[in-house]
């Protein structure tokens, strides 16, 4: 996705939710710190969809965000990329701190993005080869510290059975 196209979607999300704020919590959360990686030849080129989190958000709103600008809506036919509405329920999987790290994402302070370390943490926990692209195509072009992340994953609450495979993935993305 390029970042025009996140622009887009965001510009629509906001007529239609009227929300406070949004966040970007998934891979199109890099475009506000990195726009470049969305062009021919970036990570983010085949990516069509972006993660928000609109606040406030019941269920009516994102069942109506979903369907005019969900997967398959016309909205997504028309354009080639959707968007995903999260629920509140995600921030719990996000590393502690994660707020005061948000990236904001054109002018209004109402829509930010998730910051490029915090998502590397979301990625190696979900550990989807994806996912692991992308981790390492961050650390390899040194926009993103594997120290830094590493810290962010210290500081992280993590299930018992996930502290091993979590960090071996970072060592394998990172060359550690």
């Amino acid at each position: 996705m390029r970042l025009p196209a996140l622009n887009h979607l965001l510009g629509a999300v906001r007529s239609l939710a009227r929300a406070e704020r949004i966040r970007v919590l998934g891979s199109s959360a890099l475009l506000a710190s990195f726009p470049e990686l969305g062009e021919a030849g970036g990570p983010l080129e085949l990516s069509f969809d972006a993660d928000l989190l609109i606040e406030p958000c019941d269920e009516q709103l994102a069942a109506m965000l979903h369907e005019a600008v969900g997967e398959g809506s016309l909205f997504a036919q028309r354009t080639g990329y959707n968007a995903d509405i999260l629920r509140p329920e995600i921030s719990a999987t996000l590393p502690p701190g994660w707020k005061t790290r948000l990236v904001k994402l054109g002018e209004s302070d109402a829509v930010t993005a998730l910051s490029p370390e915090d998502l590397i943490v979301v990625k190696l926990r979900a550990g989807r080869a994806k996912d692991l692209e992308l981790c390492r195509a961050l650390i390899c072009r040194q926009l993103v510290a594997a120290t830094v992340v590493r810290q962010r994953l210290e500081q992280t609450p993590l299930d018992e059975r996930e502290i091993r495979p979590v960090y071996e993935r970072l060592r394998a993305v990172s060359s550690e």
